[in-house]
Parts: C-alpha cells; structure tokens; sequence
C-alpha cells in the first residue's frame, strides 16, 4: 500500500512558517533567506540604551526574540535550514490570521511612532502557575513599576494577591471567568 500524498497547497503553495532561530540568530537567518530570494519577513525595532559611561546607543533589535517569518512552499522551508541559524520551523495552521496579524505589525513599524516588544504573556493574560507550592492556581498577568517580570493575580474571596514569577513558570489558560485552581 502507497503512503498517502503530501497536501498539495503544502508542498507547492507558498504559506507562512515561523522559523524558531538559535539564540541571536534572527538577523543573520534573514540574510541568509535574503540571499537566497526567499520571501520572509523579520519585524525589527530600534532600542535605546546606555554604556556605563552614560553614552547612548542605539540599536535594531527583532521585536520577537527568536523568531522570524518565511513565506514559501515544502521546498523553500527546508532550504531555510540550511544557514544553520534554526533550531526548528513552525507550522501556522490559521494562515489568514497570521497573515492579519503580520500586516497590523507592519503597519505599526512603518508609522514612525515608537514601538516596544511586550513580554511573552501580556498584561491582562490569563495564566496557570505550573509549579511549585502555588502550582495549578489561575490568575492574570499585571505589571508593577518596571520590571519585565510576571506578576499573577491570584483571587480569592472578591480580592486579589499577588506573587512574582518568571514567564516558565506558568502557562495560558482561556479567559473563563471560572476558572480557578484545578
């Protein structure tokens, strides 16, 4: 018995992958798949800092560390391992609203008005604690001052508590007003 063909909109249709990069690597993956005329795209942001000598420095730098987008077919995707700055590429099955969200991205980078990366669970998401003592409790990402570190909000008896935690210690959960610790 043959095993079943491939989907042909995958092998021969360009589609939109996320392409996983090694820590660092956006950059040069992109010159990699500019040089070989394949389609992406690596939205870019311009930070400012200081040397500890107080002199500013300004550099572009991915808005979405570790990540960049390929648009191409089967063939295309395994070419773009081949400048060894991948670890993997992942697949996008909601292709439209992808393409919807690159756009808006693209649109905000082009308006000239300052842009900043938010962290991995934005304010306001729901996440579940996946370890320690406070493990499978529900509550929402909040920010104090100016630390990029995860603050949940954990609600008990109409009020709220709060604890510190680092982006691996927790996981989204679907906004349910219901939920509560498992």
């Amino acid at each position: 018995m043959r095993p079943p063909l491939p989907d042909p909109d995958e092998t021969t249709l360009p589609r939109w992958w996320c392409l996983h990069t090694k820590p660092r690597q956006e950059k040069a993956a992109a010159r990699f798949l500019r040089d070989r005329r394949l389609a992406h795209y690596l939205p870019q942001v311009l930070k400012e800092s200081r040397t500890p000598g107080g002199r500013k420095i300004k550099s572009i730098v991915p808005l979405f560390p570790g990540y960049l987008f390929l648009l191409g077919d089967a063939h295309q995707r395994i070419e773009s391992f081949g400048g060894g700055q991948l670890v993997t590429i992942l697949r996008v099955d909601d292709q439209f609203r992808l393409r919807g969200e690159l756009i808006q991205i693209h649109r905000m980078l082009s308006s000239g008005l300052p842009v900043v990366p938010e962290p991995e669970y934005p304010v306001g998401s729901r996440v579940r604690i996946l370890e320690g003592p406070l493990k499978n409790l529900v509550g929402t990402v909040i920010r104090r001052g100016n630390r990029d570190h995860f603050v949940a909000v954990v609600h008990f008896l109409g009020r709220g508590a709060t604890v510190e935690l680092q982006g691996w210690q927790v996981e989204p959960v679907p906004d349910d007003p219901g939920d509560g610790p498992v």
